[in-house]
């Protein structure tokens, strides 16, 4: 065989290799599953079920004409996407006040100065918690799976944006919320909220993503330990920061109750 007669069956193998290469690339792809956005909220919800309970300490800042002008400090254990335990550190006239949030999502509060247990009404939820702008909607929401319908408005290398309209019985004050995925962490990196006339009114951005280790030593769950909350109507911020994140520590279910509210205090 002549040395040309050799490049010749050289270069036809090395096409013959690329297109077989190229169809079957073409096949992943046109076979592979596109994401719904009922999938999406399902990845996101099955992420946050890793972390099987937390507890962490947040503080808080207030931030008004680019002033402080409150700060907070509280602990916080939550288990699954419902149950809060919530007891306030600082400041001095808040602290020992606790809330307790139910796998029902009924939510109680004690304060301290009353010495009694009393249920937050539903409509309280659409106030701002504890003077800051963010609501206890807006405290107590986790998964979006449930009592919301989404669709797909785009989708990038690195993250889903999704259009999620509340479903019939959903108590919220929103018309809609636009969530932009990040594909990455797999978790909810910015929410647009938006009333009935279709003004945005609010959005919350989260960031600073760390993983964090159950105490077996396991990765357990990567999630955002800085989240910015701005209200467009009045231009005032609250941000809050996430420290000593712990994970799957056992907690037992008895501390999710308004018993465990009366037997603390």
């Amino acid at each position: 065989m002549t040395g040309n007669n050799r490049r010749a069956l050289h270069a036809l193998f090395l096409i013959t290799l690329i297109c077989s290469t190229l169809l079957i690339t073409s096949h992943i792809f046109a076979t592979e599953k596109k994401m719904s956005a009922t999938d999406v909220l399902n990845l996101v919800d099955r992420n946050l079920l890793k972390m099987e309970d937390s507890t962490y300490t947040v503080e808080l800042e207030v931030i008004r004409s680019k002033k402080v002008i409150k700060t907070m400090t509280f602990k916080v254990i939550l288990k699954g996407l419902n149950k809060k335990h919530i007891t306030f550190l600082a400041p001095g006239d808040l602290a020992g006040t606790a809330i307790v949030t139910t796998e029902d999502k009924v939510t109680y509060v004690y304060m301290p100065s009353y010495k009694k247990v009393r249920r937050v009404a539903s409509h309280v939820n659409n106030q701002g918690f504890m003077g800051t702008d963010v609501s206890g909607e807006e405290l107590g929401t986790a998964a979006l799976s449930k009592g919301w319908n989404g669709v797909i408005l785009k989708e990038t290398e690195n993250s889903w944006v999704l259009n999620l309209s509340p479903e019939k019985n959903t108590e919220t004050t929103y018309a809609k919320m636009i969530v932009t995925v990040s594909k990455r962490y797999e978790g909810v990196e910015r929410i647009e909220s938006y009333n009935q006339d279709g003004k945005k009114v609010k959005t919350q951005v989260r960031e600073e993503w760390k993983t964090f280790k159950d105490k077996s030593g396991a990765t357990a769950v990567t999630m955002p330990t800085k989240f910015t909350y701005t209200d467009h109507l009045t231009g005032s911020q609250t941000r809050m920061t996430f420290l000593g994140c712990k994970v799957n520590q056992n907690i037992p279910d008895s501390l999710f109750t308004r018993r465990a509210l009366m037997r603390g205090k």
